[in-house]
């Protein structure tokens, strides 16, 4: 019986060591503040009213330990379950088995303690409803009660958010991959990349320009949908860089190559991961809304690499024709999945001039 005790209180301690230590901090803090106002108007009865009984250190413990259990049971198995409407009867009962004990175990506290003599006649003297008084006790503990109150429910207002927050980004996630799992579905690769290539040898001996154009095709759908990521969800720079180079080369090839485009290239970490489709996706809505036949002002694609970061710059001059409605859902999208990816630590800069649109992309490669 021991034993198996034993075990369930490591357990415990290791299942809540998390919940636990910020408990412990928030009580360190709310123990120092009270004798820190306490100390500021009278120190020497300060000193002997937190040192009375066991002496500073141990006192001290105790008053953490028991805040401990108290703001644990307080949060997790009384608000917190209020505020989800489970198990009321049980949060209630809880909630007031535990304040009796904590009203007995302070009533022993301060009136079974022995009492210095000349520091009672000083408190005695100086107080309106005298130290030693039931209602001075009960005043003394309501307060405090309620200072744990609020407390408590500040802190499981923020886990509450904390979990709600977490929840969304893994049913938005979950969401995202039902849909791609579902346009993959729709989409069979082996009959498309079959087809691809049957049609790439039939019309490879009478027109070489269009069965390479094919052959680049079936290299953009294979990796759109058959991209190798990494367990963080990640891919090669470099299969990503060539991904952005096909894609570029089948729109060249659509518009005879008179699409003006400025495609700078400096990798020096090729063995560096990042999130997929970012790249391209500020790369087709240039294409989408951009004005490439214009020599005097190419797309100007800028990709470079070092130790640290990747730098992608991308500017085109903006298009007369009316913009299509997803201009900017792409982006919103860009930002949802750098922010799950990368968290603050990313730059993502949109420059709207009247005649010309530009994006700074900085991204860290080592996190």
């Amino acid at each position: 019986m021991p034993k198996n005790l034993f075990k369930s209180i490591v357990a415990f301690l290791k299942r809540n060591r998390k919940r636990l230590i910020l408990l412990t901090l928030m009580s360190l803090v709310l123990h120092g503040t009270l004798f820190f106002m306490a100390y500021m108007a009278n120190p020497a009865k300060t000193v002997y009213d937190f040192s009375k009984r066991f002496g500073l250190g141990i006192n001290t413990f105790l008053f953490i330990v028991e805040a401990v259990v108290t703001y644990y049971l307080l949060i997790f198995h009384v608000i917190l379950p209020l505020m989800h409407k489970v198990r009321i009867w049980r949060a209630l009962a809880v909630f007031f088995v535990m304040f009796a004990l904590k009203l007995a175990l302070s009533y022993w506290w301060l009136f079974s303690a022995p009492q210095d003599p000349q520091n009672m006649q000083e408190r005695l003297s100086t107080t309106a409803i005298p130290d030693n008084s039931f209602s001075w006790f009960l005043l003394w503990h309501a307060m405090f009660s309620l200072c744990d109150l609020v407390a408590c429910f500040s802190v499981a207002l923020m886990a509450e958010w904390i979990r709600k927050s977490k929840q969304q980004i893994i049913l938005e996630k979950q969401k995202a991959e039902a849909e791609l799992s579902a346009l993959k579905h729709q989409i069979n690769p082996h009959f498309l990349f079959n087809s691809l290539s049957f049609i790439y040898s039939k019309i490879m001996k009478s027109d070489e320009k269009t069965a390479e154009s094919v052959l680049i095709l079936a290299d953009i759908m294979r990796y759109a949908l058959a991209k190798r990521e990494d367990v963080r969800g990640r891919v090669n720079i470099m299969e990503e860089v060539e991904h952005l180079k096909n894609v570029i080369e089948i729109n060249q090839r659509r518009h005879d190559h008179r699409l003006n485009i400025c495609f700078d290239e400096d990798l020096t970490n090729p063995s560096a991961t990042i999130v997929p489709l970012v790249l391209i996706t500020l790369v087709e809505n240039a294409f989408k809304h951009g004005n490439l036949h214009d020599q005097s002002h190419p797309i100007l694609i800028k990709l470079h690499t070092n130790g640290r970061e990747l730098s992608f710059y991308i500017k085109n001059k903006k298009g007369n024709g009316i913009k299509e409605l997803s201009n900017g859902i792409g982006l919103q999208n860009i930002r949802r999945q750098l922010d799950l990816s990368y968290g603050s630590h990313y730059t993502f800069v949109l420059e709207d001039e009247p005649s010309a649109f530009a994006v700074q992309l900085k991204i860290p490669l080592n996190s």
